[in-house]
């Protein structure tokens, strides 16, 4: 796999925008419908105080690095598949805005993430919101999370925890992980990881540090 791996700052990547997008692009022709919302029914558990900053992307990617691995398109180009982070008010699971990832799937693989450097150390779970449009037997795309020391030469797929599936609901899911073995500043990090041949698009919200 030929990738970033490390953070990069907010701009353009092979003309796909990262940022702000109020609008659908209409990838992902398989899951986004279009159809209505369904609701999340779910009850978060108390944050934690500390520190993350922007956690629901109200502020854009404020506080937050984009980072990607990502594979070259197949045939003789060296650029890697087409992908973007944007900001959107399509949907919420909290607030007015999150944030939409996306994947061009054509080789078959490929992961985009969001990370910031947090004070762990009174925190045992991370939880963050993920919607889907619809439940899938179809393995497309997982939740890549790390939590942790980030390596010398920044992230890659290889560092992330990918065994959460995304197409195993429909609506808005919250996804766990316990951090209780951690402290002191880390790297978390959050996004998305595709498996199947297609453009993906996903929207992830609510970021929380949670104590029990």
């Amino acid at each position: 796999m030929t990738g970033f791996g490390g953070a990069l700052a907010v701009g353009l990547a092979h003309g796909v925008p990262f940022g702000r997008s109020d609008s659908n692009d209409g990838t992902d022709q398989r899951n986004e419908s279009g159809d209505s919302e369904p609701s999340s029914g779910v009850t978060h558990p108390t944050p934690s105080p500390a520190s993350l900053q922007n956690p629901s992307f109200e502020e854009y990617l404020t506080g937050w690095s984009v980072g990607t691995d990502l594979p070259t398109a197949p045939g003789e180009s060296i650029d890697s598949v087409e992908h973007s982070v944007a900001i959107t008010s399509e949907r919420a699971a909290d607030s007015e805005h999150s944030m939409a990832l996306f994947i061009d799937g054509v080789a078959d693989d490929g992961t985009i993430w969001v990370e910031q450097p947090v004070n762990i150390t009174p925190v045992d779970t991370v939880t963050v919101d993920v919607y889907s449009q619809q439940e899938s037997f179809n393995r497309m795309s997982q939740v890549a999370f790390f939590a942790g020391k980030k390596p010398r030469d920044g992230l890659s797929e290889r560092d992330f925890n990918r065994e959460k599936d995304i197409e195993d609901h429909a609506g808005w899911k919250t996804y766990s992980y316990s951090v209780s073995d951690l402290e002191g500043v880390v790297t978390l990090a959050i996004g998305m990881n595709v498996v199947w041949e297609t453009g993906v698009r996903r929207f992830f919200d609510d970021i929380r540090l949670v104590t029990e």
